[in-house]
């Protein structure tokens, strides 16, 4: 069966150090703040975006083009998206009632954001929703990426510069960076600091 190639805003929400709180904490305990925070984040992109499945510490998602007016809409999303996590994590850590490993480790915690713009194929398979295509590749493939070694960040927000053109977005307020990636190339990005974002909201 033939199905159609579409075109739109792909979304990866990724929790950053979800490794290192996983392999040096209580797996039960974990499993209930990964859980929780999962949650909150499908909660808030779900009323935007088409959630197509959860990947360990990720969720990654979609919109056709036409259905987001601009970047600022993605990032208003995004904003409110990374206030609820970081208000629910401080809720979560503060109430903690146990001394165990993975609620003190809750703070080490962060939320980052890839948005990129391109092709896709909504593909259904016994049953199973999933989108395949170069760009659905590309977007797995930023996560793995030089922010946080360049900036220090772990909370932030990248868009490809295509996704930005597509937008007609202003560049100016990002910073740039590229990367690399084997059989994708070069890909030029620009990227945000949520945290300060997220002071910014605070005030």
């Amino acid at each position: 069966m033939e199905r159609k190639t579409q075109s739109g805003y792909l979304v990866l929400a990724d929790i950053s150090g979800y490794t290192s709180f996983v392999a040096q904490t209580e797996i039960d305990h974990a499993d209930v703040v990964i859980s929780a925070m999962l949650e909150t984040i499908i909660e808030k992109l779900g009323g935007m975006l088409t959630i197509v499945k959860l990947e360990g510490d990720a969720v990654f998602a979609y919109v056709p083009e036409g259905k987001v007016s601009s970047c600022e809409a993605m990032l208003e999303l995004l904003d409110n998206t990374y206030r609820i996590y970081r208000e629910s994590a401080n809720t979560m850590y503060e109430t903690a009632t146990c001394p165990c490993k993975a609620c003190k480790a809750i703070p080490t915690l962060d939320l980052k954001f890839f948005i990129h713009y391109g092709e896709y194929v909504v593909q259904k398979v016994a049953g199973i929703i999933d989108l395949m295509g170069n760009d659905v590749t590309l977007i797995h493939r930023l996560a793995k990426n030089h922010v946080t070694e360049s900036t220090g960040w772990n909370g932030y927000v990248l868009f490809t510069g295509k996704c930005l053109e597509n937008m007609k977005a202003d560049k100016k307020p990002f910073i740039q960076q590229a990367e690399t990636y084997e059989h994708l190339g070069n890909v030029e990005t620009y990227i945000m600091n949520m945290h300060d974002r997220y002071e910014g909201m605070s005030q």
